[in-house]
Parts: structure tokens; C-alpha cells; sequence
């Protein structure tokens, strides 16, 4: 448990004011951020918090501020964050730890200062959970831009599509803060508006804005939300964005809680049926007569056991392709224009996979023993890895007719909603903790895919980590009904990506450059797996050694 740091100042805005006040506000949040759960430098630790700049949030009978600040971490790394804030009658000794009710959100200090009316106390605290303060910056800023103290300009941009009112219709909106846990915060405008807080506005183009802006304005694409408008910070230092806003869809869940229950509903049909094989059948994908049905004795049993799962994943197939169309649409905007994917590029793409083989192989010796592991597994995985990606030196990215696009970046299930009947895919902003300029950049499509089929891969071995019950006893050989459901699924996402992407100059027409590729980026994503669940969930490093073991070609 923190003591509550105490500042000396008698009001917010006179804190922002005066440089002794914000360097006491800078040592509360050096305490305040490290219990967040959007800060992403725990781990690393904090140096230093300095305020960079803060802007008044007229809100009638209550003052909010907009604070940036600049944290610096112990490795010496740098961040923006935005910190909107606002005061409270100070809180019962109850939350001296920090946390206040969730109807004032989370306190960062003590304020106690005198005024007019002599000596008080305040909260002061981290409002983003307050729906109040979403309506006083979106009305204010329908107005007109705000200035910053430091001679920024807060300011609302509408696209060219928008259908946000102006300032009187969001006065009279409801505004709702969505829940969960998240790394941005967000809240929603009645039902036809959602608005996405970036915690860490950056300097340039956020890719999540981008990208839908130009899906928004630019295209006929319509599986992902309309961009409204952004709200961006504009100054000498150059352009952040602070807030996307855009439509709210009406879904009924996201793809992953919905794969998760149609996946409860396969094990329970695999119990159910009374005349399936001990084990089911086994089939190679990348040699079917035709990429619209399954094999022979193989469709009857999965329509039974799978059912029409299959063809919604096949439709967000078709949706992924369609998406990769709609961002290599435009040969005139260098942002977006497809590239021919070059040698170098390849070469450099394989000499970063191979150095993380080798760190991940380094970490996976260093990790406790993991159960039913072949002996010597690092050294197998290190040889086999390199010897696919010796393999690549003779693909010839000229002779595929291949081009680099932008992509999603970050692709999969839970990055999707599931409507009544289609798919929705948002969530354009790339690996957060890389740089925009790395986010930004041009890649082989089958990135995306890999992303998407990895999470498949992951649905199908969430019982074995706890996120959904065991299959029943009586269901022999449950594994290879696990690969099963996960081999029918696969395929349906391939068959269902490659009918609309077949033909466009992000595909390769060679099915041996395709699967190539493929591996390819499946093996550089499995190897991220790896290393993510051995350094944060030990009990999860099952799941991706199953996919680079299948990848790879392993028997474990």
C-alpha cells in the first residue's frame, strides 16, 4: 500500500501553473502510474515523470485538465502519456491506497491549500472513468480548438464521412465508459459513437487513425468501423493523436468469446455422437483436388462435429482478403501504395527471424522443465528453424510476383466483432510497443494470416489452459480431436482468405511460394508466443511449442 502523496496547491488549475506544484504532481505520478493497469513500463521501472504540457477542459460547474506527461524509464526509454484529471472533496481514510470509488476514479494526491474561504482538502484524481469529463472535452472541442498552456492546440478533425453532431447534440448525449481491461481507455456516445483514448499519444501518423480514416474515406470497405474524427495535439513538436472516434457496432460478442463458445458446442457434439471413429481423420490441406471442399469422408464429419463454425470462419477468410484489397487500393498515396517485396527486404526479415531462434532457444534452456518435452528440444528447434529459413534463400520474390501492403499488423480474434451474421475487424493501431514509423511499414500479407491462424490455434487449446472445461472423459484420443477442430478451421480460414484473395498482387499465385510465406511468418509469430509465455504465463508455453513443433515439423 502507497501513502497518498499531499501537494500544496489550493485548486487544479493552479497547480499546472506554478513549476514547484508540478514537480510535486511529477513525483505523485512517478508512484501513481506504477499501479495502472494501461502503463506499459512496469517492469522497466520509473526515472523520472516530467509535465510536459496541460490544458483547462471547461466543464461547467467542474474543472477538468488534460495533462501530458513525459516518462522516462530506468533503461532510459521515453513516453508521452495523457492524464485527464479533475478534483474531489477529499476521499475517506478507506482509500489512503490510492483507489476512491469507482464513481471518482482513481486519486494521484492530496490537494491542501488555502483559498477565500480558508484551508481544504481535495482529491485529485485520474478521470478517465468519468463520463463527465468525455462529454466536456467532446462538446468543448465541437465548439472550437482548445489552447494549451505551452502553446499547443487540442483539436477536433472530422473526416469526410462523419456523422458526429455538433455541440449541442453531444451536450444532450449519454455517455458510457467502457469496461474491462484494456491499455486505452474508451467510452461510448449513446449507441452510435465510440471513442478511444491512446494513452500514449506519440508524435506522427497513429496507424489506427490512419488506416481507418482511409478505409472510412478511401474505399468501398465496409467490415470495419466509419472514422468520425479524431482528436488531435498540435504544436511545435509536431502532430499526436490523442482520440479516434468512430461508429459503435452493434456485436454480439468479439471472435474469440464467440470461437470459444462454438468450440464448447464442437466438444460437446464430439460426446454426443454415438458412431465417430476412436480417432478422427487426417487430411493435408495444401493437397486437395479443389480449395472449395473438403476431402472425401472428411465434409459429412465435420458439418456434424463443427457444423457452420466452419463457414463463418471461411466468410472472416473472406473478409481478411477483402480488407487486404481495400489497403492496397491505392497506387497514388506512398502511405499506402503497394511495394514489390524485394531480396533485401526478404533477407532482412529472415536475419531477424533467425536471431530470435536463437534468443528464444537461449530463454526456452533457461525456463523450468516443461512437461512431455522431447529431450534436447532448443537444439531441434534451432536446427530445423534454421534449415527452413536456409530454404528461403531460394525463394525469388520477383519470380512470386509479390508485393509488400499495409496491414493489419496485430491481427487476431479478439481484434474482431461478431454481428448478428458477418465479422468487423478494428483495432488498427500494430504491436503497441513498437514505433509508429515500425508499425507503418509495408508487409507481405500473410502476416495478417499467420496472426490469425495462430489464434485459432490458441482457441483450440484454450481447455488445455483453463479458459474453458475439459472434454468429457469419455471422448478417446482428445487430442486429436483437438487438431481436428483446429485442422477443419484452418482450412476453412485459408480456403475462405484465398477465393477472394486469388489473383491480386498481394497473393502469391504459386501455391509452394504461398505456403512458404506462410511458415514464414508463422514461424517468426510462434517464436514471439514462445517468448511471451515462458517470461509472463509458464502454464501457457504448451500452446505455442504445439505450433512451433507443427510448424516446423517436429514430433513432440
Amino acid at each position: 500500500m502507497h501513502t497518498r502523496p499531499e501537494i500544496n496547491s489550493s485548486s487544479l488549475s493552479t497547480l499546472l501553473e506554478k513549476a514547484a506544484s508540478r514537480s510535486e504532481l511529477a513525483h505523485a505520478l512517478t508512484t501513481f502510474l506504477k499501479d495502472q493497469r494501461w502503463f506499459a513500463a512496469k517492469i522497466d521501472g520509473i526515472r523520472s515523470v516530467d509535465v510536459l504540457d496541460s490544458v483547462l477542459i471547461p466543464g461547467g460547474r467542474t474543472v477538468f485538465e488534460l495533462v501530458l506527461a513525459i516518462i522516462t524509464t530506468n533503461s532510459g526509454a521515453t513516453d508521452c502519456y495523457a492524464l485527464p484529471m479533475t478534483v474531489r472533496p477529499e476521499c475517506s481514510a478507506d482509500n489512503a491506497a490510492g483507489n476512491s470509488p469507482a464513481a471518482s476514479g482513481p486519486v494521484i494526491a492530496s490537494l491542501s491549500g488555502e483559498n477565500e474561504s480558508g484551508t481544504h482538502s481535495q482529491s485529485l484524481i485520474e478521470c478517465s472513468d468519468l463520463p463527465e469529463f468525455w462529454q466536456a472535452i467532446m462538446t468543448a472541442l465541437a465548439e472550437a480548438p482548445l489552447q494549451t498552456r505551452n502553446g499547443r492546440h487540442l483539436k477536433l478533425s472530422r473526416t469526410a464521412n462523419t456523422e458526429l453532431g455538433n455541440a449541442e447534440t453531444l451536450r444532450e448525449a449519454v455517455f458510457s465508459v467502457h469496461e474491462g481491461e484494456q491499455t486505452n481507455s474508451a467510452v461510448a456516445i449513446g449507441d452510435d459513437f465510440f471513442v478511444k483514448l491512446f494513452r500514449r499519444p506519440r508524435v506522427g501518423h497513429n496507424p489506427d487513425a490512419e488506416v481507418g480514416i482511409f478505409l472510412t474515406d478511401r474505399t468501398s470497405f465496409t467490415n470495419s468501423p466509419r472514422v468520425d474524427a479524431t482528436i488531435d495535439i498540435i504544436g511545435p513538436d509536431g502532430q499526436r493523436c490523442l482520440a479516434l472516434i468512430s461508429e459503435q457496432v452493434s456485436a454480439q460478442t468479439d471472435a474469440w468469446t464467440y470461437t470459444l463458445d462454438n468450440l464448447k458446442g464442437y466438444w460437446a457434439r464430439v460426446a454426443e455422437c454415438e458412431d465417430r471413429p476412436e480417432s478422427p481423420p487426417t487430411f493435408d490441406l495444401l493437397n486437395r483436388d479443389s480449395v472449395e471442399t473438403f476431402p472425401p469422408g472428411i465434409e459429412q464429419l465435420s458439418a456434424t462435429l463443427v457444423g457452420t463454425f466452419a463457414d463463418d470462419v471461411a466468410s472472416l477468410g473472406r473478409r481478411t482478403a477483402e480488407l487486404h484489397a481495400a489497403l492496397s487500393s491505392d497506387n497514388d498515396d506512398p502511405a499506402f501504395a503497394p511495394e514489390p517485396l524485394t531480396q533485401d527486404s526478404l533477407n532482412e526479415l529472415v536475419h531477424q527471424i533467425r536471431a530470435e531462434v536463437q534468443s528464444t532457444c537461449d530463454l526456452l534452456e533457461q525456463a523450468d522443465p516443461i512437461e512431455d518435452c522431447m529431450a534436447n528440444l532448443p537444439q531441434k528447434i534451432s536446427l530445423r528453424a534454421n534449415e527452413l529459413l536456409d530454404e528461403m534463400s531460394s525463394f525469388d520474390p520477383a519470380q512470386a510476383h509479390v508485393v509488400s501492403i499495409r496491414c493489419h499488423g496485430d491481427y487476431h480474434l479478439g481484434q474482431v466483432l461478431r454481428t448478428d451474421s458477418d465479422f468487423v475487424i478494428l483495432d488498427f493501431e500494430g504491436e503497441p510497443d513498437r514505433p509508429f514509423d515500425e508499425r507503418r511499414q509495408k508487409r507481405c500479407a500473410m502476416k495478417d494470416v499467420a496472426g490469425m491462424i495462430r489464434s485459432l490455434h490458441y482457441a483450440s487449446c484454450s481447455a488445455t489452459v483453463g479458459l474453458m472445461p475439459s472434454p468429457v472423459a469419455t471422448i478417446v484420443n482428445p487430442n486429436e480431436w483437438q487438431k481436428f477442430w483446429y485442422e477443419i478451421v484452418r482450412s476453412a480460414f485459408l480456403v475462405g482468405y484465398e477465393l477472394k484473395a486469388a489473383g491480386q498482387p498481394f497473393f502469391p499465385a504459386d501455391r509452394a511460394a504461398f505456403q512458404q510465406l506462410l511458415d514464414l511468418f508463422l514461424i517468426e509469430k510462434v517464436l514471439y508466443e514462445l517468448r511471451y509465455e515462458i517470461n509472463n504465463r509458464p502454464g501457457w508455453v504448451k500452446i505455442p511449442l504445439a505450433g512451433l513443433n507443427a510448424v516446423l515439423g517436429l514430433e513432440n
